[in-house]
């Protein structure tokens, strides 16, 4: 860590809050983030406001705020107040494994088998660490139709560019690229978008500024599987 060539990943996977209304939680689970070489590019958007501000309470504790999967346009866990959630998702991590030349995650979360229709998203995190690449597997599992997103949030100062299903990054020295590969899903860049709310950093409470936050969209019937590959290329 603290070197030029430092790749630093982190994935949530933890309880969702403080205490039995996990106050202070946010729906990200199995969420990640993610810089290289001491600059930011895969980045958790922040708090912003606790007691005012409803809209942008909720936006920045919500799972469209974080870089994970959203389904039917729902949070993973449902808000009750200004630190309390009514229904909790339980993040768990089934697997963990780390050798000289690759790591591995595998998590998964039940926040949507309250759906009517119940839908488990697992994540699986490969990093090999001699091609500096990670793959990143959502797999959904559900009977029915369902709207699924996938959301990548990237630090202010990034530059950010998509082509179809591409994305190209840097900052400062740093790049990456990113390829989606899943079930019919179309992908587009926002940023500052008041009326979602989508596309938003918080650096410092009470504060806000515009980020770029890639959306990946896919109508699904029954189970899907969707691949995000990571290249760092310097």
């Amino acid at each position: 860590f603290g070197r030029p060539n430092e790749v630093r990943a982190v994935v949530d996977a933890a309880p969702l809050g403080y205490l039995s209304i996990a106050a202070h939680g946010h729906a990200d689970a199995l969420s990640l983030m993610l810089s290289v070489g001491g600059m930011p590019f895969l980045i958790d958007p922040g708090t912003f406001a606790y007691h005012t501000q409803k809209k942008w309470r909720d936006y920045f504790r919500g799972t469209s705020a974080h870089n994970t999967v959203r389904i039917d346009r729902q949070d993973q866990s449902v808000i009750g107040g200004n630190f309390m959630w009514l229904a909790k998702a339980k993040a768990n991590c089934e697997q963990w494994s780390s050798d000289e030349g690759c790591d591995q995650f595998v998590g998964s979360h039940d926040g949507y088998m309250r759906l009517g229709d119940p839908v488990l998203h697992r994540r699986t995190i490969d990093f090999d660490k001699t091609a500096r690449v990670f793959t990143v597997i959502d797999e959904v599992s559900c009977q029915a139709t369902h709207e699924v997103e996938l959301f990548w949030h990237f630090a202010p100062g990034c530059s950010v560019s998509l082509s179809a299903k591409q994305v190209t990054a840097s900052h400062g020295a740093q790049r990456l690229l990113m390829d989606f590969y899943g079930d019919e899903s179309v992908a587009d860049l926002v940023q500052g978008d008041d009326s979602a709310p989508l596309g938003w950093y918080s650096e410092t409470f009470g504060s806000k500024v515009p980020c770029v936050v890639i959306r990946q969209r896919a109508h699904i019937e029954g189970a899907a599987k969707f691949v995000s590959k990571i290249s760092i290329l310097s």
